[in-house]
This record gives C-alpha cells, structure tokens and sequence, in this order.
C-alpha cells in the first residue's frame, strides 16, 4: 500500500540525489529529511538492514556536510577526487567483511525475508554514503550498482515509489558520474596548468 511517508521520502530523496549530481552542498539537508523518512518506512516493511543504514546515513549527512565544506588540508572544501588503488583494495576489503557481518545478524537475529540482498545493498551503500561524502568519483559506481538490485528488493516488499526512485536514481547516478568526471578533469586541469 502507497503512503504519504512513501511518497514524501521519495520526493526529498529524488531532490537531494538531484542536488548531489550538481555537486551541491544543499544535497546534504535533503539527504536529513530523506533518511529521517526511510527510517520508519523500512520499519515497517522489515528492511531491518536498510532501516538501520538510515540511522548510519544520518550522521553521514552531517559528516558529509563538514567534509565538504571544510574536508581538506588547512580546513578548506573538498575537491571531486579518484580513490588510490590501496585505498580501492580496502574498500573492498570492508564491502565484503560488512556483507558478511549483516548477513549473520539478519539471518540470526531478525525475521528478514531480504537476508542477502538486504545485507548486500546494505555494505555497498555504507562505504558509497563514504566515498560520497569524501568526494571520491568511484561513489557514482557503487550507487549505481546499489540502486539497480534494490529497485527488485522494493517491488517485492510492495514499495513501488522508492522502487521508481531507485530507478530514477540509477539514472540520476549516471549523470552524476559524467557531470563529477568532467568537474574531476577541469580541476585536474587546472591544477597542472597552475603547477607549471
């Protein structure tokens, strides 16, 4: 059954994922609404993974904002950047160890319907939600990855508009890598030609 709760999280999180695309910072006060919102939403499904990822999203928006603003050396904003191979490597360390380690909770200690793919989205989006708020281009990648296997998680939890949304946000992902790449060479640009 559609609700006002469904219906308004889908609205506040299609403006805040549109805002992140343009590498605006207003990105992070839709992101508070959204995640407020999905909370209770996947409360009520039994998402119980997703429900507590929007309690970890929380603080991420208020870290996402300060990293933004203030996230490089000598307190200045950040720049759009690429991950280093290492820092790739543990990454995906984490991604694996996190799936894992929900994967037990979920299959233990809740009545989850959704063990693996729940726990699957669930990793992924955590170090996404990481990357995003340290500005790292690779963020585009793993939300477009997320947002593809959940809009099947929604439709069969009967969640059709955060299906749409997810599905919307694949796209949305899409620009977002192409607009934070083009942004990522300008500056890559421009810090060479300063350099000389």
């Amino acid at each position: 059954m559609i609700s006002v709760l469904e219906i308004t999280a889908t609205v506040s999180g299609f403006l805040g994922a549109f805002l992140a695309v343009r590498a605006n910072i207003w990105n992070w006060f839709f992101g508070i609404l959204t995640v407020s919102l999905h909370f209770f939403l996947f409360f009520r499904v039994k998402l119980y993974a997703d429900m507590g990822l929007q309690l970890i999203y929380f603080g991420y928006q208020f870290y996402g904002l300060y990293q933004w603003l203030y996230g490089n050396e000598n307190k200045t904003a950040l720049t759009i950047r690429n991950l280093t191979p290492m820092l790739l490597y543990r990454v995906l360390f984490i991604n694996f160890m996190l799936f894992f380690l929900l994967s037990f909770i979920l299959y233990y200690y809740t009545d989850s319907t959704t063990i693996y793919i729940d726990s699957f989205t669930t990793a992924v989006s955590l170090i996404a939600q990481w990357m995003m708020c340290k500005k790292y281009l690779e963020n585009w990648w793993s939300w477009m990855l997320v947002n593809i296997i959940s809009v099947d998680m929604y439709i069969n939890k009967h969640l059709y508009f955060t299906a749409i949304l997810f599905s919307v946000l694949f796209i949305l992902c899409i620009f977002g890598y192409c607009t934070w790449r083009k942004k990522f060479l300008e500056i890559k640009i421009n810090t060479q030609c300063g350099a000389k």
